[in-house]
């Protein structure tokens, strides 16, 4: 992965104790990275894990007649996990410190969305 798909969502994130990945349908990191606390990049596992999710969020939207999904988001003690889905059946995933308000989890979503489309249209 080049450094400007790796480093897309720096200034999404900033100082926050956040990381972003760009998963597409099949879970292949397409940009952004997932560093675990050994200092290994553990996006490719990530991706594995996650693959297909966006598809069965879409089903189960559509199955409950509520319309098109915009975010999902899990809390947990460790951390939280925010997906939301992005072009060409990809996911943007943004995972933070459970001390990350909830507030700042959603914008900085919102802010790794808008970047990731702005990347895939420039990559097309």
């Amino acid at each position: 992965m080049a450094e400007s798909a790796r480093t897309l969502f720096a200034t999404a994130i900033g100082d926050a104790e956040q990381t972003a990945l760009l998963l597409d349908s099949a879970g292949s990191p397409l940009a952004g990275s997932y560093v675990d606390n050994q200092g290994r990049d553990i996006s490719a596992e990530i991706g594995v894990a996650l693959s297909g999710v966006g598809r069965e969020v879409t089903r189960s939207m559509r199955l409950l007649s509520l319309g098109a999904w915009t975010a999902v988001v899990v809390e947990t003690n460790a951390a939280t996990i925010a997906l939301a889905p992005a072009p060409q059946d990809s996911v943007v995933l943004l995972a933070s410190s459970s001390t990350v308000p909830l507030g700042l989890v959603r914008r900085v979503l919102t802010r790794s969305v808008a970047l990731a489309i702005n990347w895939m249209q420039g990559r097309a």
